[in-house]
């Protein structure tokens, strides 16, 4: 019987057989549907504002790291574009052979650094001797 009354009022709620409603029952429908719209507008209200208060703060993320970015563009192009007064050229003698009183051939190793410091260096070897 409870479920027969529950099928009822979902079918007149969905507007389907109202034939048989009076006036006030139809009223009572209609305030009913009202105070379920209300509700729906306002948890959609909610909804959208949160997604928009989340977006506008990923809005300022993203602003912030672009100009975080601009900045390193233009530092970078700033460095680009100083002279290059800095280059130092580094002799650095490598294994270096004991003096032996029995071997004339002695061999040095050394390793040429040209660049700016602190930069990864390319290096020619040479063998002397």
């Amino acid at each position: 019987m409870k479920l027969e009354a529950l099928d009822d009022s979902r079918r007149r709620i969905l507007g389907q057989n109202l034939e048989g409603c009076s006036i006030e029952e139809l009223r009572g429908l209609e305030i009913k549907i009202e105070k379920s719209l209300h509700n729906i507008r306002h948890k959609k209200t909610d909804l959208l504002e949160n997604q928009i208060a989340k977006l506008k703060e990923k809005e300022r993320t993203l602003l912030r790291d672009n100009e975080d970015l601009r900045k390193k563009v233009q530092h970078c192009s700033l460095e680009a574009a100083m002279p290059v007064n800095r280059m130092t050229l580094v002799w650095q003698p490598r294994d270096v052979a004991a003096p032996s009183s029995s071997n004339a051939d002695e061999s040095v190793e050394t390793e040429l650094y040209i660049g700016l410091p602190g930069t990864e260096r390319s290096s020619n070897r040479k063998k002397t001797g």
